[in-house]
């Protein structure tokens, strides 16, 4: 039993002696540059517009950036799943599809397509408008019933 004191004492100096794990330096450095490498691709991605089409679902507007570069394909696209009103009627329809469109009228000022959209299981004709009015471009949907 006359040990035992000596063991305890030299756990004891060992606990203290024992060299703790140094926090790693440099770690907040790495964070930093990482994020400002991700900063810097999101805006030049934002820059050279490879967000408008991502940032355009979240907002009301559209992704189109100039009638000359625009296509009816384009349009067509943009017309899928908008949510027409009757004028006459005041009843909304959804989009559902547009097939059979052509290009009608293209100009520095307006961009006119037409064809077959589906809405409530009929297809009937879709002309759809994007004009340049003083710089901003507009989106206009019109379906004949």
């Amino acid at each position: 039993m006359d040990f035992l004191p000596h063991i305890f004492c030299v756990l004891y100096d060992f606990h203290i002696m024992r060299k703790e794990p140094q926090p790693r330096k440099g770690i907040g450095f790495m964070n930093l540059l990482f994020l400002v490498v991700i900063g810097w691709f999101v805006y030049n991605a934002y820059q050279l517009g490879y967000l408008d089409k991502l940032l355009s679902t979240f907002e009301s507007g559209h992704s189109f950036t100039s009638i000359e570069e625009t296509t009816c394909e384009d349009l067509k696209q943009s017309a899928i799943g908008q949510e027409l009103t009757n004028s006459v009627s005041d009843e909304v329809t959804e989009v559902m599809g547009v097939r059979n469109i052509k290009e009608i009228k293209r100009n520095n000022e307006e961009l006119v397509c037409r064809g077959e959209v589906l809405a409530k299981g009929n297809y009937n004709t879709i002309e759809i408008k994007l004009t340049d009015w003083d710089g901003e471009l507009f989106v206009q949907w019109e379906v004949s019933y």
